[in-house]
């Protein structure tokens, strides 16, 4: 009762962009679990893991400002749909690949159609927000931290039935979802591509202050980017099952949901700046307390990391839109696409100082990266807000 009475403060068209946004992650978030069976099948090293996460996030985020562009000049209704069936069909296909260099090409391929919907999709959650920009958006992050925290549950299952092969089921659930939402198209109108006097205002606000946001989005996704890409493995040299990591990594992502609605909501109350102290503030605090905690413990610390990372994701969004109010598309590619990049760049560094010492020593690095973040919060504030 209390999420319906939630969703009934948002209109049909940020529940469907939502929806769009779950099943864009939902072909989004399951190599994690498929390393510790590419590792043991084709001799993945933990340095070749990192690349292949690297290469996934670098796919997704460096194209994003062509996307962007584009959203910003197109209906970014069609570049999302379309960008939908392309990733679901692709990253079905990672399971079947029988070598490394394939499974670069396949998860690159696959990381084109993250870069193509998340400046369309924000650009639209910013169109239908009716002016409570913070909700809109932490609503459009939490469908894909939804999408997110299923899509390990999904592939688990393919993964248990199949072996590597259960990838595939991820297609016919794609498509299936793009057919229902293309019939809704009209329910959801056309992003704005143009300011009032029909140039694009790509120059609308100062680049430091974008500059300083995109830095907050990179110390996020460089720490959680990371420590969701090991999470499985950390857990299974602990002695856990497969399964039972996969469900952890799900309850990370669960949690981060959860930290979306919220924050994303405080943000249009409280403010974006004391959202973002907060949880950047916490967030290495926490880590260093889920590294030195076992068992059922592990639980509750899993969660507030999630939480405190969740908080920040519709934040610097909209603190993008609003440096560049006339070019959201863009200010969202840069914020989303450049900003999660040190995500694959985080779980590259992981890797390679986990082959040279250990994993557990190697999560420590990640203890670094918020503390960035907040430097550049604490900047914003001093120059901007």
């Amino acid at each position: 009762m209390q999420l319906a009475s939630v969703l009934k403060r948002f209109s049909l068209a940020s529940v469907l962009v939502a929806a769009g946004h779950l099943a864009l992650e939902l072909s989004n978030n399951f190599l994690p679990l498929t390393y510790p069976l590419f590792i043991e099948q084709i001799g993945l090293s933990y340095a070749q893991v990192g690349t292949v996460a690297l290469v996934a996030v670098a796919a997704g985020s460096l194209s994003q400002p062509l996307f962007g562009y584009l959203a910003d000049r197109f209906d970014s209704r069609l570049l999302a749909l379309l960008s939908i069936a392309w990733i679901g069909t692709i990253m079905g296909l990672v399971g079947l690949v029988p070598a490394y260099w394939l499974l670069l090409l396949v998860v690159g391929l696959g990381g084109l159609g993250s870069a193509a919907f998340h400046p369309a999709g924000a650009a639209l959650a910013y169109a239908v927000s009716g002016g409570r920009r913070g909700g809109s958006m932490a609503l459009f992050s939490v469908g894909g931290n939804v999408g997110s925290a299923l899509s390990p549950l999904l592939i688990g299952l393919g993964l248990g039935w199949f072996g590597l092969r259960g990838t595939v089921i991820l297609i016919p659930v794609i498509w299936i979802v793009t057919l229902v939402l293309y019939r809704s198209l009209d329910d959801i109108p056309a992003s704005k591509r143009r300011d009032e006097g029909g140039q694009t205002a790509v120059q609308i606000g100062p680049w430091a202050a974008l500059l300083l946001v995109v830095v907050m989005a990179g110390a996020r996704s460089w720490y959680f980017g990371a420590l969701t890409t090991y999470l499985p493995e950390w857990l299974q040299n602990q002695g856990w099952s497969p399964e039972r990591a996969g469900t952890m990594l799900s309850v990370a992502v669960a949690s981060v949901a959860v930290g979306s609605l919220t924050g994303g909501t405080l943000s249009d109350r409280l403010g974006r700046i004391p959202v973002m102290l907060v949880a950047l503030g916490g967030m290495a605090p926490v880590l260093w307390l889920l590294l030195r905690t076992s068992g059922l413990l592990l639980v509750p610390a899993v969660v507030v990391a999630g939480v405190l990372v969740g908080a920040t994701f519709p934040t610097v969004i909209v603190m993008a839109q609003e440096a560049w109010p006339g070019a959201v598309g863009m200010a969202s590619s840069l914020a989303i696409g450049v900003g999660w990049l040190p995500a694959g760049i985080g779980s590259w560094v992981v890797g390679v100082v986990a082959d040279q010492t250990s994993l557990p020593l190697a999560l420590n690095t990640l203890l670094w990266p918020p503390l960035v973040g907040l430097v550049a919060v604490l900047l914003f504030r001093w120059r901007y807000d």
